[in-house]
């Protein structure tokens, strides 16, 4: 498992197919975060939604970063195509982290907000809510699923609309509607954490939806 991780993180690395949807998320933030003056959950609110579009991206492009042939040597070498795409989805989540991370402190460093541990924490829960749930929808979409790429970015495009705007589809909306209301961080923190936990349970289906349709077509 190890070895596979390093070496699925290894190709990611050398592909550098993971620059765009990082370069994005940080212009979302340059954007839509810089002098802001306003609680700082509400400028969170704002990261969920960058890290929502930019994770999708990130998954999609990490997932097809082998083509066909060197994703099938690598499910016989090693002898699990599950256990493949689990690493896979760690990989994407190690990338994740460092993004969550300049999430959190780039509103702090570039506009004026009072602090809090309560704040960080809410904010961390919240953009790895985010961050999990765009993960799925990438998988959902990657070539292992949506063969056509056209077709499958029309559909990730479509996954995050419903998503952002049917509140009991995903945790997303309820992640946004409680970062943006005027209870303090501590009073947001359970409610958060939940969320994230369902997030969890939503990537979770996810691998294994992915890899049934995934063995099916292979």
């Amino acid at each position: 498992m190890t070895a596979l991780y390093r070496y699925l993180l290894t190709s990611v690395l050398l592909s550098q197919r993971y620059l765009p949807p990082t370069l994005i998320f940080l212009a979302a933030l340059a954007v839509g975060t810089t002098s802001d003056n306003g609680p700082l959950q509400s400028s969170y609110a704002f990261c969920v939604l960058a890290m929502l579009v930019c994770t999708t991206w990130l998954t999609v492009s990490i997932v097809n970063h082998e083509d066909p042939t060197q994703r099938q040597i690598t499910v016989v070498t090693v002898g699990s195509s599950l256990q493949v795409l689990a690493t896979t989805v760690a990989v994407v989540v190690t990338w994740c982290v460092p993004l969550l991370i300049i999430g959190l402190v780039y509103p702090i460093v570039t506009g004026k907000h009072v602090v809090t541990a309560g704040d960080l924490a809410a904010g961390a829960a919240a953009q790895l809510g985010a961050a999990l749930i765009g993960a799925a929808i990438g998988l959902l979409c990657s070539r292992l699923v949506i063969r056509r790429i056209g077709i499958a970015m029309l559909t990730a495009a479509a996954a995050i609309l419903v998503v952002l705007l049917l509140r009991w589809v995903s945790p997303i909306r309820p992640i946004m509607t409680v970062l943006s209301n005027d209870r303090t961080a501590g009073a947001n923190a359970v409610p958060l954490t939940l969320l994230a936990a369902l997030s969890v349970v939503v990537l979770v289906a996810a691998v294994y939806v992915t890899n049934a349709l995934a063995d099916r077509k292979e």
